[in-house]
């Protein structure tokens, strides 16, 4: 016979591990797991009942409020119960009022509370809610996923409430906030905390321009934190890294940065220093010693600098047997858990292209982070952070046009010499010394700075005329003599992910060549800016080219070959019909943009105008003057209706 089912909700509370709302804190479940139990005989959708819950000391109002609101939505199936949990007070008429017209509701009674006899008579259950359960802990951590530890356990039930409500927020992981108690808990449970030594020197909030890197040294900061307090194993910690980067982009500060942010100390080797201890028996002893004291430390961190000077196995030179033994010496270190368990391995290069692929193989220096030079935005901060000094905006633009190209160890050079300076003169150091080490920059002529502004504008305008958005777009009116940088750049939004035919690599083309032809169509030829460099215009449109011919198979053939950009140049150098096809698509793309050129110049001429009145504009302001310059263009698609004979 089929099951007939009353309404009660048969599902125990805290056997369950979904709560409707995510944003239920692991100390508003605990509360949750009370209230349910104690309300079992009014367990049913929508029941039409108004129950006071009394409590001891362990009270805590905006746990115990939240709790109920989360029994009426998930028990009693009431989407507005926000409106239906209330406090007993001297001055509770209105919510008696409100609770009796929904004919539901819930009550609470503060500790010192003395309930009136109309208040008793009013409820239709008087119900105690005892202290805190280890059974209601230990389902909430299964809820929020976490081991049932007894120390765990022992946390949430001896905090107070008001702490476990302020630690637990929603913005704020379990881990996090679990971390953030255990550190002042550790007594209560008899493990004192490992005191390491305060460290003098940066933090990662100090350290710029490091992108990806930034982020997985936060990340990393919080799973050495939940290692140590045994909330997760050694396995679940990432314990090796490779960072690459040009030197002087400060690498080494940021393994320093990554210690100090990690709270654990850093042992500092590198592959010539641990060369020089002599013979390859030596060697390899120098960096067992290192390994060594890393695990001595544990958790620690071992920053290997120079790893890609090591070399390949399969090279074959005086010193292949050498490096053999030596990189299999390394991978014996590296591998395994149990032997560097607590060590994270950070290794540094300026080549990573170079180490050999069993250095880099899961388990081992399994996640690469690459470093880039610091953006202008970037290098100002790393001047704040060794200076001290915020420069005003105009201090600020000429800063960021010198110091192009410049890595963070040069900046801080250039802090070196304005403190010399400073000293010298007897001066507390100011921006005016910091601008005084700033290499030469010279203005840009009338005539040069139309140029760029002409070239800039005709990538703003086919970008436009192809579909892309545009975010921004500047030129500058200074440039340092001798340097091969940039004068003015667009920048577009990110393209919507989508499938990429030959049309998106076409405009892409078109994008690039956009500059050129405005040269061409405004001044009869465009200048060695936009080619030569590997990032400059000609060349960019080149590559994409050889990769639509060569690569994709979108080409005059369907033969493909696997993308390396490294070797894009030399698949044109040694394929002649290759570099014949390369020159033709760029062609006609040259044509297509010259005539999208022709057919809008005077949008062109407007945008290069207005572009040399303000040297900056946003895609907004851009987008404006293109459409109210624009000309509508006639579609040739289809054949003009002709009427009469």
């Amino acid at each position: 016979m089929p099951k007939v089912h009353s309404g009660k909700r048969t599902r125990v509370p805290w056997k369950s591990t979904r709560v409707g709302s995510t944003n239920v804190t692991l100390p508003v479940f605990m509360a949750y797991c009370a209230i349910a139990a104690a309300l079992r005989p009014w367990n049913k959708i929508e029941r039409k009942t108004i129950v006071t819950l009394t409590f001891g000391d362990d009270y805590y109002r905006p746990v115990y409020s939240q709790a109920a609101q989360v029994f009426g939505r998930e028990i009693w199936k009431r989407l507005d119960f926000d409106t239906f949990v209330f406090e007993w007070s001297d001055k509770s008429f209105r919510d008696q009022a409100l609770a009796e017209r929904n004919q539901s509701g819930i009550f609470l009674s503060p500790p010192k509370y003395q309930l009136t006899d109309n208040e008793l008579l009013f409820s239709d259950a008087v119900i105690e809610i005892g202290p805190r359960s280890r059974r209601h802990a230990k389902a909430a951590l299964l809820r929020a996923g976490l081991p049932r530890d007894e120390k765990l356990v022992d946390l949430l039930v001896q905090e107070p409430w008001e702490r476990l409500h302020s630690a637990f927020q929603d913005r704020r992981g379990a881990l996090q906030a679990l971390e953030r108690l255990r550190q002042q808990f550790s007594k209560l449970i008899g493990k004192p905390e490992p005191q390491i030594a305060e460290t003098i020197g940066p933090t990662l909030e100090d350290m710029h321009g490091f992108g990806p890197a930034l982020a997985w040294g936060y990340e990393l900061a919080q799973d050495l934190a939940d290692y140590k307090s045994g909330l997760i194993g050694w396995r679940d910690v990432d314990a090796g890294v490779l960072i690459s980067g040009p030197p002087g982009v400060g690498k080494t500060m940021f393994a320093t940065a990554l210690a100090n942010t990690c709270k654990v100390r850093v042992v500092f080797g590198s592959v010539s220093r641990w060369q020089e201890a002599g013979n390859l028996d030596e060697h390899l002893k120098a960096m067992r010693t290192s390994f060594t004291q890393a695990e001595k430390d544990a958790p620690s961190i071992l920053f290997i600098d120079e790893v890609d000077s090591v070399g390949r196995r399969m090279e074959s030179d005086h010193n292949s047997s050498y490096n053999r033994k030596f990189i299999t010496g390394l991978l014996e270190l590296l591998d395994g858990f149990v032997r560097r368990e607590g060590v994270v391995v950070v290794a540094a290069c300026n080549h990573p292209g170079l180490i050999d692929p069993a250095i880099l193989r899961a388990g081992r220096l399994d996640r690469h982070l690459e470093v880039t030079l610091p953006d202008g935005a970037s290098r100002l901060r790393i001047l704040k952070f060794h200076s001290g000094i915020r420069l005003s905006d105009a201090d600020a633009e000429m800063f960021v046009l010198a110091t192009e190209g410049f890595a963070g160890a040069d900046v801080e050079k250039l802090v070196r010499g304005a403190r010399r300076t400073a000293r010298r003169n007897a001066d507390d150091l100011n921006a005016m010394h910091i601008i005084d080490q700033l290499p030469m920059l010279e203005k840009l002529s009338e005539e040069y700075l139309r140029v760029v502004a002409i070239h800039e504008a005709g990538h703003a305008l086919v970008a436009f005329e192809t579909g892309r958005e545009i975010s921004s777009i500047a030129i500058s009116k200074l440039r340092r003599p001798g340097h091969v940088g940039e004068l003015g750049r667009v920048d577009y939004e990110p393209s919507a992910t989508h499938a990429r035919t030959k049309a998106t690599y076409l405009d892409s083309i078109a994008t690039c060549l956009g500059g050129i032809a405005a040269e061409m169509e405004v001044h009869g030829a465009f200048a060695d800016g936009a080619s030569g460099a590997s990032e400059a215009d000609l060349n960019r449109a080149t590559e994409i080219a050889t990769v639509i011919e060569g690569v994709t198979g979108m080409g005059h053939t369907l033969i493909v070959e696997p993308l390396e950009l490294a070797k894009l140049a030399m698949m044109r150098l040694h394929r002649p019909e290759l570099r014949r096809q390369v020159h033709l698509l760029l062609q006609n793309e040259l044509a297509r943009t010259r005539s999208i050129i022709q057919r809008q110049r005077p949008a062109l001429d407007a945008l290069a105008d207005r572009l040399m009145e303000t040297c900056s504009m946003t895609g907004a302001e851009v987008v404006e003057i293109l459409r109210r310059h624009r000309r509508s263009v006639v579609s040739l698609a289809k054949p003009i209706l002709r009427t009469g004979t």
